[in-house]
Parts: structure tokens; sequence; C-alpha cells
């Protein structure tokens, strides 16, 4: 269990804990890409927020380094090897203030929680681990083992910051994020994004549906050669829960279908049955039991100019490989007169059960809630997707909807403490 000097520190430090979140979620850190040779890669803004949370480490007597802003790390005891890598992002996605009841970069406490941007995702992790590390520090707890605490910028739009870092430097041999869920996510499902193309002779002037490649779109709406319009109101999703929405492309095609000579839009939903979403219409339905059932989302599409293109998303398990997959589609395609092409072909990442790390989050979860700790494998893709061994552990408890994303993100304040203590727990167990 915590020790009690460890945990006394971390609930004294509750207003500090506050203030700091508060004063990062005041940094509007949406990242921006920048020319090749600007000093802050991903805009000043995510720049500022780096800086200060090296700040804030600096003065806990950690010793940091900033990687040219991509990245930034702070060392317990830069004597020893890194042991234990810790790795929150500071960049957000963007927010529409009209859309929030406060400010979504003015932190504001109501009803015990905190709300803004980055509150969960992730500048609200990224303060709990340094909290974590200022409760052991001030308890005057000795580790034996290195913990490194690695700060991203540019988590959301690919994980460039990583990359470069990795140029630089290694990855320690255990690493987690608590950029996820609870009790650990240990398999991530692999994921293919397709575009496909037609040239086509229906009666139709336009069709615009989807807005991103990676979601169940929500609305649907196509002009017929003798104008007459046709929409379809379905329900958004996250491309990896699809069964979670209601696909509008899916729905018009259905119901073009109904009202015939429309044979390539009959054709793709055909391919695209309204209403299933495990990719059978492609013929690469398959599931298993550890990464659960592959999911298949037609995103987007467009008709204008007698020309047809479209984007699917594709999160298959780790029991079949991305080009067994891909050969399927583009075969099924062919056969019906379309261009396929793979624009994004990423791998399952997958960290067995039994490892040391593993086994040790997974207790330390059990000890500090009194509930089961079991591995979880998802359709999304989290900030450990690419470094071999790693996983997500946190801050995101089961059943909770916290908007992250979304219009009014927060975080409840007792949370914030429970994962501080979280995070202190696994540090000491790893660690000391």
């Amino acid at each position: 269990m915590l020790p009690e000097p460890v945990k006394n520190r971390i609930h004294t430090n509750q207003d500090a804990m506050l203030q700091t979140l508060s004063e990062l979620i005041a940094i509007p850190s949406v990242a921006i890409p920048q020319p090749q040779d600007s000093n802050f890669p991903y805009g000043k803004p995510c720049a500022d927020a780096l800086q200060y949370m090296l700040r804030e480490l600096h003065q806990l007597g950690m010793i940091c380094k900033n990687y040219d802003y991509h990245m930034g790390a702070a060392d317990w005891n830069p004597s020893l090897p890194p042991h234990l890598g810790i790795l929150c992002h500071l960049d957000v996605v963007p927010a529409v203030a009209s859309n929030w009841s406060s400010n979504p970069f003015t932190a504001e406490v109501r009803e015990n929680c905190i709300y803004g941007r980055g509150a969960i995702d992730d500048k609200g992790p990224a303060v709990a681990v340094l909290y974590a590390l200022r409760a052991i520090r001030e308890a005057g707890i000795p580790l034996r083992k290195n913990v490194r605490f690695l700060l991203g910028c540019n988590e959301e739009n690919g994980s460039t910051d990583l990359e470069y870092y990795l140029q630089k430097d290694t990855m320690p041999p255990q690493v987690f994020t608590p950029d996820g869920s609870y009790p650990l996510i240990h398999l991530e499902k692999g994921m293919l994004r397709l575009t496909f193309s037609k040239t086509t002779f229906d009666r139709i002037h336009q069709f615009e549906a989807g807005t991103a490649p990676n979601a169940v779109p929500a609305n649907a709406s196509a002009v017929l050669s003798d104008g007459q319009k046709q929409t379809y109101s379905g329900t958004a999703a996250h491309a990896s829960t699809p069964e979670t929405g209601d696909n509008a492309i899916t729905g018009l095609l259905a119901q073009l279908t109904q009202q015939g000579n429309f044979p390539d839009c009959a054709a793709l939903s055909k391919l695209f049955p309204h209403n299933c979403t495990d990719g059978s219409g492609l013929g690469i339905a398959c599931s298993d039991e550890e990464s659960g059932t592959l999911t298949c989302v037609c995103s987007m599409l467009q008709i204008q100019h007698g020309q047809i293109h479209g984007c699917i998303d594709i999160r298959y398990p780790i029991s079949v490989t991305k080009e067994t997959v891909l050969q399927q589609v583009q075969n099924v395609f062919a056969a019906y007169g379309f261009q396929c092409e793979a624009q994004i072909q990423s791998d399952p990442h997958h960290t067995p059960k039994d490892t040391p790390l593993v086994q040790d989050l997974l207790a330390v979860y059990e000890e500090q809630t009194g509930q089961p700790g079991t591995c979880i494998a998802i359709g999304g893709g989290t900030y450990v997707h690419d470094i071999p061994g790693g996983v997500a552990f946190g801050m995101e408890y089961p059943e909770w909807d916290y908007h992250m994303h979304g219009d009014n993100e927060f975080l409840p304040i007792d949370q914030l403490v429970q994962n501080t203590e979280m995070m202190a727990a696994a540090i000491l167990r790893i660690c000391q």
C-alpha cells in the first residue's frame, strides 16, 4: 500500500495541484506544425507548456532536458540508467469556445470538478505524475531505480515528438502512459486507413458525407441528377467503436439502393451494409478472444463530377495481418471496378499479460481501488502504440465519460487526487 507520508503529502498539496493544473490549462497548447527551421516545432503555446512543466520538475530537484521543444525529460537520478518511463503529452485538441459552458482555456472548478481543455487528456495526468514525484521527494523516500518523466508536444497529431526523441535518446525498458483507461490497456488493434475511387455513371450530381477519416459520420446528403435532394441523419461515433453510432453514409446508400438505377451505390451498399460494422460485406469479418472483433467503417464519401471518392477505417485483431486484410479488401473492390489504396497501415500493439510491468501495475490498481485488475483491449491507439512493451495505465476510470476531446472536458478533483496516489504507488512499486 502507499506509505502514509506520501499519501499525506499528496493531500496537503491538493490546492497547489489544482493551481498547477489551472495554470497549465491556461496555456492553449494546440499543436500547429511550424516550418522546419522554427525554434518551436509545434508552435509557441506547446513550447510554453513544456517549459512550464520542466521548470516545475527542475524546482523539484529532477534533472531536465529539452529535446528542442519536441519533448522534454526529467530524471529522478541521472547517475542511474532510466528504468521506468512515464509518458504524458501536453498538446491538446482544439476547442470551440462557444460550445463550452466556460472558457476552455480558463480552468473552472464547479461541483467538485475542474473543467478545461486537457483536464483529462493529458494535462491532468501530467500534473498527477508531477505531484506523485513531489510527494515521494517530500516524504524523503529514496528510489533505487531511476524514473524518467517524458513530456511530449504532438501526441494528438501523429506523435512526431516521439520519433524525434528516439532519434536523440532511448526509451527506458519499462514504459507506461496515463493517457488511457484503467485497469490497464495492454492491446491495441492494428489499423488500416484506405481510400477508394471510381468513375461512376450513377444518376447522382453530388453526394457529401463525413468530415474525418476516423469517425462514423452523422449526416449525409445527395443531390440526384433531376435535382431531387435526399438526406440521412445518423449518430456520430469514433471509428474504433462504430457499433455505438448510426452511419449516415450506409444509411443513405441503402435508401438510394431501394430506389434502383444506382448500381455503384448498390455495390457500395453491398460492401458496407447498413448497421454492419464487422467488415463482413468485404469478407474480412474476424475476431479473437484477446483482441475482440474487427471493425470496419466507411467514414467519408463524396460523389462529384462523376467521380466517387471514399475512405475506410478498419481496426483489426492480432489474429490476422494487415497484408491479408488489405489484399482481401482490394480484391473485392477491384471486382466492382473500384481502385483501392492504403494510406495508413499500423500493426497492432500487444504487451503480454504476464510481463512484470503489467503485473506490477495491475497489483497497484487492485491495492488502490479494491477492484479486480484486468487487462483490456481497445480499437483506438494510445501514446505507447509504437513503444514495444509499453502499456496505458489510467487515468480514465471505467464507466466514466469525461467529455475527452469534447465540449466541457472535466476531471473530478477527488479523482485527480486518487490518480496522484495511483501514480505514486506505481513509481514506488517499480523503482523503490
